[in-house]
């Protein structure tokens, strides 16, 4: 589609006005409906690129006893795709969605289960209440209160009484059951990964309708899998990776049609290439690009406009993106700078040293600034693993690099950006001769 066709499709009834005659609070609205860069979607409408992983999910969810495992790099959607995929269930409850952190463990988790389900549906904990049945182990019902008066039971959360738990609340709903467990990579004791996953086969094997939807990074998906010989029956497995590039073009263009901006390809291109295939940083750079041009009175994308949005967008990122960033490079010398631009340079996550220096002297090159001789290159890029420099690389003897959490390579490609550096594209697929695609 080409961008000046783009107010011709999707836009939203705001009276024939663009944004330069429309209040605030309405533009700011629409905005939200159309992106969401500070929480997980839920709707199939606005699950850009992701179209075969969730027709899968929901074909493989027409097998009774089988349940999901979401897992990839920390930010490439996951949370959005699993909670979309619960949302799109027919014939079920309103899906129960749950975030793990470092002291979540899994009788917290079947507790949580229980609160969320109540919620939702209040008769849940009548029985509970009158004393008629008890969940004691998870701190759910008269006996439970006991406990929390008298110390804890000394027997550990029992696999059997969570299924039982599981089995009432479906009783009791009338539907079937379905959980998101979300960053369940925090919880870190082998015994908890162990019960989760004797408890899932549980829900399988006793033919419990529930579904549970797991997401976590990868080693989490070896934690589940490794907990049981035969774990691997019970799941649907997704590996979840960065955001094609279609599907980046596409939040940009929509959310521009939507509002009645018009953003010109290359524009449209920039933030697709700096996004690094997380779709937050799409999200969020195109955020600020649009209330940019509400600020300007006009419709239109310009340079000026561009340039100040990505610097806005870089200023207001999150600070476990920014953070490492100075942290690594506000030094004496700002040598720093220009080597986690080169690093980040290309669409090779993990990259020799060479190469990175091959990148780093054409970015001198381009700055027309004499690059730092192979020796002190090497000294500077191992300094970037030290803590000192927030260990934002990590590296073998063998000369290979990778960023150490891979959402501040986006965070540091939006940085090259501001300054004018154009990296390579982050994908194989797509050459320089690309980049102002029509």
């Amino acid at each position: 589609m080409k961008s000046t066709d783009l107010t011709q499709h999707h836009q939203m009834d705001f009276g024939g006005m663009r944004p330069i005659g429309m209040p605030e609070a309405d533009f700011g609205k629409a905005l939200g409906r159309v992106l969401s860069p500070s929480r997980p979607l839920q709707s199939e409408e606005f699950l850009k690129g992701r179209e075969q992983q969730l027709t899968g999910i929901k074909r493989a969810l027409y097998q009774e006893g089988r349940h999901i495992l979401i897992h990839g790099l920390r930010g490439v959607g996951k949370s959005s795709l699993a909670q979309t995929s619960a949302y799109s269930l027919p014939n079920t409850a309103e899906p129960i969605v749950i975030g793990c952190d470092e002291k979540s463990t899994f009788r917290s988790l079947m507790k949580e289960v229980f609160d969320q389900a109540e919620e939702k549906a209040p008769h849940l904990g009548k029985e509970v209440r009158q004393g008629r049945i008890s969940f004691a182990q998870f701190g759910i019902g008269a006996q439970a209160q006991a406990q929390r008066e008298y110390g804890p039971a000394e027997t550990p959360a029992s696999v059997n009484e969570a299924v039982r738990l599981i089995e009432y609340i479906e009783s009791k709903v009338g539907k079937k059951l379905v959980v998101v467990i979300d960053e369940f990579d925090l919880i870190s004791g082998r015994e908890e990964q162990v019960s989760f996953t004797n408890f899932l086969k549980q829900i399988s094997d006793r033919h419990v309708s529930a579904t549970f939807i797991v997401c976590g990074i990868g080693e989490s998906a070896q934690a589940l899998m490794s907990a049981h010989a035969s774990a691997d029956r019970y799941f649907h497995t997704v590996n979840l990776g960065p955001l094609p590039w279609e599907a980046r073009f596409e939040i940009v263009e929509t959310a521009a049609s939507a509002l009645g901006i018009l953003v010109d390809r290359d524009t449209v291109i920039r933030i697709a290439r700096i996004s690094n295939g997380f779709p937050h940083y799409v999200h969020f750079v195109s955020e600020h690009l649009f209330w940019s041009v509400f600020g300007s009175r006009g419709y239109k994308v310009t340079p000026e406009i561009y340039q100040e949005a990505i610097s806005k967008a870089a200023a207001a990122m999150d600070m476990k993106l920014r953070g490492p960033y100075e942290k690594a490079t506000q030094k004496y010398n700002n040598d720093y700078e220009t080597i986690l631009w080169a690093a980040a340079d290309g669409h090779e996550l993990r990259r020799r040293s060479t190469d990175i220096f091959v990148s780093y002297e054409r970015i001198m090159r381009d700055r027309d600034e004499d690059a730092l001789p192979r020796s002190r290159f090497n000294q500077r890029i191992n300094a970037l693993k030290k803590e000192s420099h927030a260990a934002i690389l990590t590296g073998t003897r063998a000369g290979w690099y990778e960023f150490s959490e891979m959402m501040i390579r986006g965070y540091v490609r939006l940085r090259a950006e501001i300054k004018g550096v154009e990296l390579d594209d982050d994908h194989p697929a797509v050459s320089g001769a690309n980049r102002t695609l029509d």
